[in-house]
């Protein structure tokens, strides 16, 4: 809408750098030789993916990432910089997170953590308290450093979304995160009862919850006006799958940001997600 200040988006958590090889197929699991279709480096991980995308929909965009202090972290700096995303980082004793990914012709992911980074570490809040107080929209990725921010958001009064990913309805490690979002976004590929667990939580008082299905497309519900399933929007040529979720949730969120209509941020997830998978990076090039 013509003269409506962007949207202030801030999404917690989650920044990497990735290494994405490409081969026809994933190799047998013995010893060999493998010829690869080419290899791409880039940022990965859901926080950047979230914040790369709504930049992308043109979101005043914030991130906050632990980084290494290493050649890796200044990547990821200059990369999400350049993308006039507002990067706020800790710094993580362990080294930036990085990731060798292979990806198959059907896009299928095996991900391999070169450097998983500190699984627990105490984040220092004030810094980032600001951007939490200004945003609009907050994504809190699942990861254990980011439990932190959540009594913050909750004392704050900010409506908290969070992706679960292929959650496969018993981790424990997830359940705190399930329990403080307003926004729950989530993939069936682990979970075949998906439509029973998210009709339970929007009973508990989640405010709406959406599960993608890849290429079947994707299913949300809101307690006002029940379910809304759409099917994916095709593409010519998929080029790589990496942050189609958080390329649905960007073009979801502004999209019920603006309109709060169920079908049609259904239907902007769905076109953002399909301009993803035809970028080599997390979001397209403006």
């Amino acid at each position: 809408m013509a003269g409506t200040a962007p949207i202030k988006s801030l999404s917690l958590g989650g920044a990497s750098w990735n290494t994405m090889v490409y081969v026809d197929q994933f190799p047998e699991p013995r010893p060999g030789t493998v010829f690869t279709k080419g290899y791409h480096e880039t940022v990965g991980s859901s926080g950047a993916g979230k914040a790369l995308n709504m930049q992308h929909l043109g979101a005043d965009a914030t991130l906050f990432a632990l980084l290494g202090d290493d050649d890796h972290a200044a990547r990821i700096r200059e990369f999400i910089e350049s993308r006039g995303i507002t990067l706020i980082a800790g710094t993580d004793p362990a080294g930036t997170v990085r990731h060798v990914n292979l990806m198959n012709l059907e896009g299928d992911r095996i991900s391999l953590f070169a450097n998983a980074g500190s699984q627990e570490l105490e984040v220092d809040v004030e810094p980032v308290l600001p951007a939490m107080q200004r945003a609009d929209i907050v994504s809190v990725t699942i990861l254990n450093y980011c439990r932190q921010f959540l009594p913050v958001l909750r004392d704050l009064g900010k409506k908290v979304a969070v992706d679960i990913h292929d959650y496969d309805g018993a981790n424990p490690h997830h359940i705190e995160f399930i329990e403080a979002a307003d926004f729950l976004f989530m993939s069936s590929l682990k979970l075949q009862e998906w439509r029973s667990f998210l009709e339970t939580r929007v009973a508990a008082g989640t405010t709406l919850a959406v599960c993608t299905h890849g290429s079947a497309g994707a299913s949300g519900l809101a307690a006002a006006t029940g379910w809304t399933d759409i099917p994916a929007v095709q593409v010519a040529r998929v080029v790589d799958t990496n942050g189609a979720g958080d390329a649905f949730y960007a073009g979801f969120m502004t999209s019920w940001f603006n309109n709060r209509d169920m079908e049609h941020a259904m239907q902007a997830g769905a076109e953002t997600a399909a301009a993803a998978v035809q970028s080599p990076d997390l979001a397209p090039l403006q």
